[in-house]
C-alpha cells in the first residue's frame, strides 16, 4: 500500500513512514502508474516497526482493503531499461549547470582572444611611437650640415592645412612626445 494508506491504517505519521522507507527500516518498492511513481510499503512491515518502537495506536486501527485493479488493465512488471554501454545517466539540472559553465568558458575564451589582440595592437603602436620619439630627440648638431631639404609638391592628397586623423590615444601620445612633456 502507499505511504499515506499505511499512515491511515497504523496511525504513524506520514513523515515518519517516509524516513523509515528512505532509511530502509521497512520493506519498500516503487510502483509506476499513470500519475507518476508511488512508494509502496508492506503494512505488516510498518506494523512490526511501529510495535518495535512502541507506538500504541498500531493495533487498534482496522486494516484497509487493498485497491482492486480493473480487469482491463493487467499489472505488468517491466524490466528497467539499462543505458547503452559507455553512457551514463545524468540529472537534468546537473546537465543544465554543466552546459551553462561550458558557455561561460567559451565566452571567457573569446574575451581573452580579444584582449590579446588589443594588447598586440597596443604593443605595436607603442614601438612605433618610441621610434618616432627617438627620431625627434636627435640633437640638431648631430644632423649633417649639408642636408638638402626636399620640396614636396602639395597635392590634394597631401594638403598640409588638412589635419591627419589619428586614434585618440595615439594623438595624445604624439602630442606628449612633441611637447616634450613626460609622465
Amino acid at each position: 500500500m502507499t505511504l499515506r494508506e499505511a499512515s491511515d491504517a497504523t496511525g504513524v505519521q506520514l513523515s515518519t513512514l517516509r524516513n523509515w522507507a528512505r532509511k530502509g527500516r521497512v520493506p519498500t518498492g516503487l510502483e509506476e502508474s499513470a500519475d507518476g511513481s508511488h512508494r509502496m510499503v508492506s503494512l505488516e512491515g510498518v506494523r512490526a516497526r511501529a510495535r518495535q518502537l512502541g507506538h500504541p495506536a498500531v493495533e487498534s486501527r482496522p486494516t484497509p482493503t487493498p485497491p482492486i485493479a480493473p480487469a482491463s488493465s493487467p499489472i505488468v512488471e517491466e524490466e528497467p531499461v539499462a543505458p547503452p554501454p559507455g553512457t551514463m545517466l545524468v540529472p537534468i539540472d546537473a546537465w543544465d549547470k554543466m552546459l551553462l559553465q561550458l558557455g561561460n568558458l567559451h565566452q571567457a575564451g573569446q574575451q581573452l582572444a580579444e584582449a590579446r589582440e588589443r594588447a598586440a595592437r597596443a604593443e605595436t603602436e607603442a614601438a612605433f611611437l618610441r621610434e618616432r620619439l627617438a627620431e625627434m630627440r636627435v640633437a640638431p648638431s648631430q644632423e649633417p650640415a649639408t642636408a638638402a631639404v626636399e620640396e614636396v609638391p602639395i597635392t590634394p592628397e597631401r594638403d598640409p592645412a588638412k589635419p591627419v586623423k589619428m586614434p585618440r590615444f595615439s594623438a595624445y601620445l604624439w602630442r606628449m612626445a612633441v611637447s616634450g612633456r613626460r609622465k
